[in-house]
């Protein structure tokens, strides 16, 4: 448990949320963020219409209940504040509703290492893909309303996405969970076991590099292989989709075949060769993952 998270203080203020007239204020509120996300605030006169309380008294009670950590007032006008704006958006998202839905299918791509149709499905918010010989090869957390509406492929592509993006807020030193900055990273070589996911992947197994970071603030830890921080900087993104390939889609790991990585650490980072059709990329990182060099040549150059 975090050092500085007060459960005491936390179910207090949780505990103003149990009760249907409080959420109907802050449902009320979040009507004022539709339009054009001015953050304007709501009228007394108007939030009470809104929630369709007469008695003065009762609604003056409940708001003052949501006060200051959920609900900010000044010169007469209410409006959300961030935790306010947080608890309106998992309510949308079904978070406390209970009613997700699950999902399951074959999906269109295939698994790297043996050809075989992936399977994926996805419940109480958590998507898995899976291999028929290989196991769980990715898994991502949703929104428990993710899957109304949409198939597995359409999953699979808003997870991945999800996935880059906890990337780039890990490196750029923020927490995608809690916001709190990380320890310093630990780069360092890997021998996966068989049978494992990352065998799966288009990268030289014997020198691939792991990336270690553990938030100080929550202490959720990630350990992901140093290619994919490098996938989202600006000279990878040039070098794949020059060769029609879009890093943002599943496409990378599970379409195309052209690919390969290599990747080993440095004294002070880590360097990530690409190759795709005889063009190699070799992108250097230094210790907080940022581009310190790279240098675009054709493989047959270094023979």
């Amino acid at each position: 448990m975090g050092g500085d998270v007060d459960p005491e203080t936390i179910a207090e203020n949780l505990s103003a949320l149990s009760n249907p007239l409080r959420i109907r204020i802050l449902l009320a509120l979040a009507e004022t963020r539709r339009p054009n996300w001015d953050h304007r605030g709501m009228s007394y006169s108007d939030l009470r219409s809104a929630v369709g309380i007469e008695d003065g008294g009762r609604f003056n009670y409940h708001v003052n209940e949501l006060r200051d950590q959920f609900v900010r007032s000044e010169d007469g006008q209410y409006w959300l504040t961030t935790a306010g704006s947080r608890v309106v958006d998992e309510i949308y998202a079904g978070t406390f509703s209970a009613g997700h839905e699950a999902v399951s299918g074959p999906l269109e791509w295939t698994c790297p290492a043996d050809g075989k149709r992936l399977e994926a499905a996805v419940d109480t918010g958590v998507i898995t893909v899976s291999c028929p010989d290989h196991g769980v090869l990715f898994d991502m957390t949703l929104s428990f309303n993710s899957p109304r509406g949409r198939d597995p492929d359409e999953l699979f592509a808003w997870a991945n996405r999800r996935a880059l993006w906890y990337l780039e807020s890990v490196s750029w030193d923020v927490c995608p969970h809690c916001a709190g900055r990380f320890e310093e990273a630990a780069i360092a070589a890997h021998s996966p076991e068989s049978e494992t996911r990352l065998e799966t992947l288009g990268c030289e197994t014997a020198t691939m590099v792991i990336v270690g970071m553990r938030c100080r603030r929550c202490g959720v830890s990630f350990r992901v292989p140093a290619f994919y921080y490098a996938l989202t900087r600006a000279p990878t993104i040039a070098f794949l989709h020059d060769h029609g390939i879009d890093y943002r889609t599943p496409e990378l790991e599970y379409g195309s075949t052209a690919w390969r990585c290599e990747s080993e650490p440095l004294g002070d980072g880590v360097l990530v060769r690409f190759e795709v059709d005889g063009d190699r990329l070799e992108i250097e990182l230094d210790d907080a993952l940022e581009t310190r060099t790279y240098r675009r040549t054709l493989a047959t150059e270094d023979r």
